[in-house]
């Protein structure tokens, strides 16, 4: 389990349990107020959930599961106090506006110092142990240096001769034949055989040094990007020199850092839950629309009702997905896949109507549950346009980085339908790099609003 979810684990079992000692503390240990007795436990217990989920979101908003959260110290102890101060202050403001019941103040400001004081000290526990399993080798990112300048070096040998780290070195590959190599570092292998060595230690992160040639640096990078391999630049005494560079935490060598793929590990954890959230509740609540949708499809047109087609999603992966029908059921019959216009004479009348009203996308949510897809992501195409994108358009196979989408940024900005190939994977691509919570919820705004307007194709 990756440490930031364990982090979230521990850190709602700590809130949750301070609350409910905070209670106990003043109703048990402090005394009463003349005239009023002890309130029941239950009206306390209740909103504990949501209480949690609150106070988690401010949390990951002061970076408590990021680089900041990794490593126990006074930077973590001024976030988790802000964090908690801020979350207090929250619930406070909830509590004087909800009338339902009156909860006791002291219950909160008690709370929150044994929520603070709890925090620390999970956290502290919890870097403890993960300090230990760093140095027995668990948990750490396997690591390879390519190069020999004076940054790479000094990286080998804090890496073999350091505290423990993030990072667990496998070896270093020289960029020519004459670099010098920190003494006791294994060599891994010739350059030449750079991606050999990635795939047989399963590397998960390079370090290149600044004597690294830049065209053969150039194509390194990019392929590891594709193989989803994070990669580090060593930067050289100059670029130190002219540039504001901020130091790696764990071994204090300065890198720049390429943008990392931020759908991973727990956020694709949250978008994985609000998936499953929204299409489930949308399916629910508008269930008799849908039925009636199916049932006009049936009276208006001959053929099934939801239109199956293979796409391609994650990883290249194929799944089937479902739409409404809103086409012929022979429309391809003579010309082979070939993609809809805006006049296209093989949609049907009430096909019209569900494709401008992008109704006929709304079975999706089944592939959403299913897991095939996203409610937001880049829409999957089927594998014969695959196969001739990804050999006409640069970098077009790093969409599937993500799982496909209901709707996405290059569809909410007009890419949709037979515009700009090219164009779409721009705004795919900046889609996958500067993902969101915030984001998707944009574009499920737009989306909402341009199905609306019957901005559908």
């Amino acid at each position: 389990m990756a440490f930031p979810v364990i982090l979230v684990i521990l850190d709602a079992v700590v809130i949750v349990a301070a609350l409910i000692g905070a209670y106990f503390f003043r109703f048990g240990a402090l005394p009463m107020i003349p005239g009023i007795g002890q309130p029941p436990l239950q009206p306390y217990l209740y909103p504990l959930p949501v209480v949690a989920v609150l106070w988690l979101i401010v949390f990951k908003a002061f970076g408590l599961y990021g680089r900041r959260g990794r490593n126990f110290g006074w930077d973590t102890i001024f976030a988790l106090l802000g964090a908690v101060l801020v979350g207090s202050v929250f619930l406070s403001a909830v509590g004087f506006v909800y009338r339902g019941f009156s909860y006791s103040r002291l219950v909160l400001a008690v709370g929150a110092a044994f929520t603070f004081v709890g925090l620390c000290l999970a956290r502290a526990a919890a870097g403890s142990v993960r300090t230990y399993l760093l140095r027995q080798g668990v948990g750490a990112q396997r690591a390879l240096v390519v190069g020999t300048s004076v940054a790479a070096r000094e990286l080998c040998r804090r890496l073999l001769n350091g505290p423990a780290s993030d990072y667990n070195l496998v070896g270093v590959i020289p960029a020519d034949e004459y670099g010098h190599i920190e003494p006791g570092c294994p060599v891994a292998g010739r350059l030449d055989e750079f991606f050999d060595v990635v795939r047989q230690a399963r590397v998960d992160v390079v370090f290149f040094g600044s004597d690294v040639p830049d065209p053969v640096l150039l194509d390194l990078v990019l392929e590891c990007d594709l193989r989803g391999v994070a990669v580090r630049i060593l930067p050289s005494t100059l670029e130190l020199m002219a540039t504001k560079i901020h130091a790696d935490e764990a071994l204090g060598v300065p890198v720049f850092a390429l943008k990392q793929f931020r759908l991973k590990g727990f956020n694709r954890f949250v978008k994985r839950a609000l998936d499953v959230a929204f299409a489930g509740g949308c399916l629910f609540v508008f269930a008799p629309w849908w039925l009636f949708t199916a049932l006009l499809i049936k009276l208006t047109s001959p053929g099934p009702v939801l239109y199956r087609q293979e796409r391609v999603g994650q990883d290249g992966r194929t799944f089937e997905l479902f739409k409404f029908r809103s086409m012929r059921p022979d429309a391809e019959a003579e010309t082979g896949p070939v993609f809809a216009s805006a006049n296209d004479d093989r949609v049907t009348p009430f096909g019209r109507f569900l494709r401008r009203t992008s109704l006929d996308e709304i079975p999706q949510l089944l592939n959403v549950l299913r897991g095939d897809m996203s409610v937001v992501g880049p829409r999957p195409e089927r594998p014969f346009f695959v196969e001739k994108f990804a050999s006409d358009v640069p970098r077009y196979l790093e969409r599937h980085k993500v799982k496909s989408g209901m709707t996405g940024w290059a569809q909410v900005n007009g890419f949709r339908g037979t515009t700009s190939i090219e164009r779409r994977v721009e705004y795919d691509l900046y889609y996958i790099e500067n993902w969101s919570l915030l984001l998707d919820l944009k574009i499920i705004l737009r989306t909402i609003g341009q199905v609306l307007k019957g901005a559908g194709q």
